[in-house]
């Protein structure tokens, strides 16, 4: 189970990083940019982890 919390905060601190940058931009449509960076966020946290989780099951 620690595992898990560990891998659980190292994915949301590369998600928190990557945040501050895209913050950090001057972007003319922000709500553009806001519900692009949710879709591949919310997508590729949630495959990554059922990719890895099936490849090791096989």
């Amino acid at each position: 189970m620690f595992e898990v919390f560990v891998l659980a905060i190292a994915l949301s601190m590369d998600v928190f990083a990557v945040s501050i940058g895209l913050g950090s931009k001057k972007v003319a449509n922000a709500e553009k940019l806001f519900i692009k960076a949710v879709a591949y966020f919310g997508f590729f946290q949630g495959f990554i982890p059922l990719l890895g989780y099936y490849s090791g099951k096989g």
